[in-house]
């Protein structure tokens, strides 16, 4: 059980950055982290109810709430309570559906107030067995990782209320144990060989220009969908095994193709977030470990694209073994001088999900939704389904245009087609 009385726990390095940057770009629920899962079945809410309570019980960071400012912030771990489910039925709607999506993209556009909770947990009624839970959270406490294991904590506990003795797994450091292990690394040098890969990778870095509007206007978060078939992702998957890499990688590769076509630059930077669980005793703590590093790679247009994923590979493989360094004591001072930021372009590939399992006499499939916002400027993010990937290409409308921005994707999704079956175009005929 958690703990009885509140008390405070200093925040880590990240989490002061998304403070800052919830003030900043957090109004259009560009923060939200949600773990999202369809429920079929004869479901109990007071079942659910008791289950969620055990799940936020296990992990302080569920259970946190921040006071305070700048070096003043505080995270205060709250004692165990009751989780408010807030229940809608839809069930009675002409169109169930229809009503459920506008409901979860209203409830996902919606800003986290983190000083008074960081979860807001809604439950809708589809039909007499068919629900779907929102356990919206704010990304302070959380990254994609956690809501993974939330979700399995979720059906280890609901499997166990239907009388079976499934064991929950051990949650490890709980979050300020990190934090604290993060400073005391930092200070005592255990990352002073990961800051000096940094200061060698990121010397002499400038960022590529986006298309940005001559006048910019008010900040707002809009998206391209598009997606890649699976052929397309199969012959993605032997390209990238072909130079001996992973199919991130491929996509990646893709992504550089793309951004060297649109600036004319060579040598670029996109940042990514990584998991930063490289520690055994993280893999199952829940809260915000996942850290952003910025992976800087020449291309050479005239190099085969398979050439082109080798270099990649290097770069993102030392992404990973430097990946313990806070984004914001990256040596990135000198690039930013022109006024562009470091995570103006980003790169993520969502984790595939285990898409459905049975619990307590219920099917949960996971949802991996699309309507969440985005705090970066130019953000392709690639989803996984059971027949390719969703390709969802954010972008800050204030600054740059739809026309870019759909091209942009269109292309990207044309390059991937091409290259999937013929790995021997160079870069420069790839788009």
């Amino acid at each position: 059980m958690g703990s009885i009385e509140e008390r405070e726990i200093e925040p880590s390095v990240g989490q002061r950055l998304l403070w800052f940057l919830d003030r900043y770009r957090g109004h259009d629920g560009a923060l939200n982290c949600p773990m999202m899962c369809r429920i079929r079945g004869p479901l109990d809410i007071a079942v659910l109810r008791g289950a969620l309570d055990t799940v936020i019980d296990r992990h302080e960071s569920l259970r946190s709430v921040f006071t305070g400012g700048g070096r003043g912030l505080r995270q205060v771990v709250r004692g165990s309570e009751p989780v408010d489910i807030q229940v809608y039925d839809l069930s009675r709607e002409p169109d169930p559906e229809g009503a459920l999506n506008t409901a979860v993209a209203t409830e996902l556009a919606t800003r986290i107030d983190a000083s008074g909770g960081t979860i807001r947990t809604t439950l809708w009624r589809v039909a007499p067995s068919d629900h779907v839970l929102c356990l919206n959270i704010h990304h302070l406490v959380t990254d994609s990782w956690s809501c993974g294991i939330v979700f399995q904590d979720l059906c280890a506990v609901l499997e166990r209320s239907s009388g079976a003795t499934t064991e929950l797994a051990d949650p490890g450091w709980q979050f300020g144990e990190f934090a604290d292990w993060q400073r005391r690394a930092l200070d005592g040098g255990e990352l002073r060989g990961q800051q000096a890969y940094w200061r060698d990778r990121l010397a002499g870095l400038t960022l590529p220009p986006l298309p940005t509007r001559e006048a910019p206007t008010e900040r707002r978060t809009a998206l391209v969908r598009t997606g890649l078939d699976a052929a397309t992702v199969s012959g993605l998957r032997e390209v990238a095994r072909g130079g001996g890499s992973t199919l991130f990688t491929a996509l990646l590769t893709l992504y550089y193709a793309v951004l060297h076509r649109t600036t004319g630059r060579t040598d670029l930077a996109v940042a990514s977030l990584y998991a930063n669980r490289t520690r055994p005793e993280v893999r199952r703590t829940v809260g915000f470990l996942a850290n952003m590093v910025v992976l800087r790679t020449r291309i050479d247009p005239r190099a085969g694209f398979l050439d082109a994923v080798r270099a990649t590979h290097e770069t993102v493989v030392g992404g990973f073994l430097n990946q313990g360094v806070p984004y914001q004591l990256l040596p990135l001072r000198e690039a930013q001088s022109a006024g562009g930021r470091a995570d103006d372009i980003v790169f993520q590939m969502l984790a595939e999900p285990v898409y459905s399992t049975t619990a307590g006499g219920l099917d949960l499939e996971v949802l991996v939704p699309d309507g969440v916002g985005s705090r970066f400027e130019l953000e392709l993010v690639m989803v996984p389904h059971e027949e390719g990937f969703h390709v969802l290409l954010f972008y800050n409308e204030g600054r740059l245009d739809e026309k870019f921005a759909r091209e942009f994707a269109e292309r990207y999704v044309a390059a991937a087609e091409l290259v999937s079956k013929d790995a021997a175009l160079s870069i420069s005929r790839v788009c």
